[in-house]
This record gives structure tokens, C-alpha cells and sequence, in this order.
């Protein structure tokens, strides 16, 4: 099974009104271009991937994407209205006119409510989503996480994958939070949700990117991720570009991901690298 990388974003700063990133982040704070994502899938030889949207309820973003002909491009996850189901209904029927089209995000940090994800009519939403044989990329913070169970339970037809194993505290503590832990197996415990390990370098020191990393750094949380989810229902993200906020790149973090799955199976490795999110995605065309 070929490699994945189920997680990154390219931008183009003049065609789009983005809210992040911003200047506080110079060095992602730059048009991200398709010769820019080349180079980096090329350094670690990968040459599957998915993009996840920037920019919520912006269709446009999702179709420029669409529309690039990348080759590595395989899925696409795009931002939507979820909350006005005439708009949706009718972005989804855009959209499905795209065999790369996979599925939808939302990036909660824009909304006021911790709780907006599990209004009713954000659910009813989703349930169109799903409707569709699309997918939901849950961004969580912690305390966002107790939601992931109730949403899966809520709409078992949805798969619902949790990105950036829902960015633990690290800046505060590489101890891993009984919270974070009991919520991430009760996620864990719905079969619809996946989990994605990916964003894990910017989560070390987010507001400077000045405090070193190792293996070892995110050891305990991925076991606890692993642990919830079994070899079957994980997958790898780079989050590149925003990874290079911490001055790595994308190959050392391939490598890291690498080295945190190194206790697995080959079998179980190639199910985390490439093959479940094949499935998720329901990717076509691998390379």
C-alpha cells in the first residue's frame, strides 16, 4: 500500500481572504504554492496526499484545489456551511461533481461556543454529509475532544477523523492529561472515528517554536492514541506547511512519524502511513 500524507494546505495569498495565517506567523505568512507541495512530498518520497481546507464556508478555496490537476492531490476536504442546509445541500452538489472530493472541516477556534459542534443544526448538517458518503475532519482542541463521542454517536453513518490527535497541551506538560487521555478513548471506543497523528511538532512550543523536540517528546501520547484507536483506525499527517513554524521540514517530520510507529507490525505500519487513510477518504488512484 502506497504512503499518505492525510493532512496538509497549500495558499495563495492574493486569491483569498485568509483570517490565519497571519502576520504573527512570518514564516508560513507566504503564498504556498503546488511547486512548493512537490518539493516537499518529493523529500520524503511521498506522492499521495490530502488537502484540508483554511478557509470555512468557502467552497472556492476547495475547487481551486480541485481544479490545480497536482498529481499527488488524491482528496480534498473542504470548508462548508454547515448550519444553513439549503447552501449546503447545494455546495455538496458542486462539490460531488469532483471524484477528489472526500469530504469537510470546520475550524471551530472561529466559533465563540466550545458546544457549536454539536448544535442541532450543525448535526442535522453533518447528517447531509454523510448522506453524501463524505467524511468529517473534527478539529479539536482538548476542550473540544468530549464532543468527538457524542457527534459519533449522534451520526454513527458519519466517519469522523480527529485531527492532530486534538492538539494536547504540550507548552504545559508532556505528561499526558487524564482528561485528554479518558476522552480520546471514549472517541476511540465509536467505531466511525479515526484518529490522525499529525500537528504534533507545533503543539511543543506554539507560541515561539523555540523549545526542542524528540521521539520521545510525543511517545506517551501516541501510545494513548494507538491504544484507542488500534493500527486500524490511524493515519499520518504532516500539517506541512505550518510545520515549518518550528524550523523543521517535511522530511524530519515523516521521519518522526516514522520512529513513533517503529513498536508496530509492517502490516500495521502500512496501515498508518497509507492504507487507512485509503480507506477513510475512500482514496482512488494511489501511487
Amino acid at each position: 500500500m502506497a504512503e499518505v500524507d492525510s493532512h496538509f494546505h497549500v495558499w495563495e495569498l492574493d486569491r483569498f481572504d485568509y483570517p490565519w495565517p497571519n502576520s504573527d506567523v512570518a514564516a508560513i505568512f507566504k503564498t504556498i504554492s503546488y511547486s512548493d507541495l512537490t518539493t516537499a512530498l518529493d523529500s520524503a518520497g511521498v506522492n499521495n496526499a490530502v488537502f484540508v481546507q483554511c478557509l470555512n464556508n468557502n467552497i472556492d478555496e476547495a475547487k481551486w484545489v480541485l481544479n490545480s490537476g497536482h498529481p499527488a492531490i488524491k482528496g480534498v476536504v473542504a470548508g462548508v456551511n454547515l448550519t444553513d442546509h439549503k447552501v449546503l445541500s447545494e455546495q455538496l452538489d458542486e462539490l460531488c461533481k469532483y471524484d477528489k472530493f472526500v469530504g469537510v472541516r470546520h475550524i471551530l477556534d472561529m466559533e465563540e461556543s466550545y458546544d457549536w459542534i454539536v448544535r442541532k443544526d450543525v448535526i442535522d448538517g453533518l447528517r447531509l454529509v454523510a448522506a453524501r458518503g463524505k467524511t468529517f475532519d473534527f478539529l479539536s482542541r482538548p476542550h473540544h475532544l468530549h464532543h468527538v463521542a457524542t457527534l459519533a454517536r449522534a451520526v454513527p453513518e458519519l466517519s469522523i477523523v480527529i485531527d492532530h490527535i486534538a492538539k494536547p497541551l504540550l507548552s504545559k506538560s508532556l505528561k499526558v492529561s487524564p482528561d485528554w487521555k479518558k476522552n480520546m478513548l471514549a472517541a476511540g471506543s465509536c467505531p466511525n472515528v479515526y484518529c490522525k497523528i499529525s500537528g504534533l511538532v507545533t503543539e511543543v512550543d506554539p507560541e515561539k517554536h523555540a523549545t526542542p523536540w524528540t521521539t520521545q517528546t510525543f511517545l506517551d501520547h501516541v501510545e494513548v492514541v494507538l491504544g484507542a484507536f488500534g493500527p486500524e483506525r490511524c493515519m499520518i499527517g504532516s500539517d506541512w506547511p505550518v510545520l515549518r513554524l518550528t524550523g523543521t521540514n517535511y522530511r524530519e517530520v515523516n521521519l518522526l512519524h516514522k520512529s513513533l510507529l517503529s513498536g508496530l507490525s509492517e502490516v500495521q505500519k502500512v496501515k498508518v502511513c497509507g492504507g487507512n487513510a485509503a480507506k477513510f477518504y475512500q482514496l482512488k488512484n494511489l501511487d
